[in-house]
């Protein structure tokens, strides 16, 4: 994932210094504060419709280890998407999950672990736990049985991914965070973003809860939520 660059959090930061000052300063006169009591937090976009997860490509790497999954637009569960792809030659692998894991831990036999998983089917994610599991699949002219697991909180995830063969079992953790990167298109969306906040959320809770989605500087996430304004709509050219 690109990191987020100074330049944007230094000047993000000083906005939200000033705006939020603003706006905690007029937040005992009422003015456009109703807008915000009217339309929910800004991190659910104000809509209702929010997907339940994060949706798109995340993904992880620690030494020795190498993971993807895919998140469906509707947030429901992981699917088939081609840019998961970490265990196949390029351009070629297209997985909901898939992860790559060379010489970490330990098997039953105290053997170094190393193993490919991919999966191409769907996994929902249960809804109420955030978790989603698949259990005991074999490849085609593959000895190994495999499964994986994982939890979604928020913007990172954790799991486990397992493969046995001849009744030695090789387990090993996982984490990984939704592929987001900080380019000129989600800066412009996320100041945008932050614009629209600036002009209707008086009340300093909803504001805060703005700031943090702007500073996470994901273009698809800041484009929900601006999506969820009306008021922040561009005027129709005459």
């Amino acid at each position: 994932m690109i990191p987020i660059r100074v330049g944007w959090l230094a000047a993000v930061g000083c906005l939200l210094l000033f705006s939020f000052a603003c706006n905690d300063e007029s937040a005992g006169t009422g003015g456009a504060g109703g807008v915000a009591g009217t339309g929910g937090a800004a991190g659910s976009g104000g809509t209702g419709d929010e997907p339940a997860q994060v949706p798109g490509l995340w993904e992880g790497q620690a030494n020795g280890l190498n993971v993807c999954f895919y998140v469906s637009e509707d947030g429901l569960r992981l699917t088939q998407s081609a840019e998961c792809n970490v265990t196949g030659p390029p351009n070629v692998g297209s997985n909901s999950y898939d992860i790559r894991v060379e010489a970490v831990g330990t098997d039953d036999n105290g053997e170094r672990c190393s193993f490919d998983l991919g999966f191409s089917g769907d996994a929902v994610i249960d809804q109420k736990t955030n978790s989603f599991a698949v259990t005991g699949f074999q490849p085609d002219g593959s000895d190994a049985v495999l499964s994986f697991s994982g939890e979604l909180t928020g913007r990172s995830a954790s799991g486990v991914a397992q493969s046995e063969i001849d009744g030695s079992v090789c387990r090993v953790g996982w984490a990984a965070a939704p592929e987001s990167p900080c380019d000129d298109p989600a800066i412009q969306t996320c100041l945008d973003l932050l614009d629209c906040c600036r002009a209707i959320l008086v009340n300093p809770v909803f504001f805060e809860t703005c700031n943090s989605v702007v500073l996470q500087c994901d273009q698809a996430q800041c484009q929900r939520v601006l999506d969820g304004y009306p008021q922040c709509e561009p005027e129709p050219e005459p």
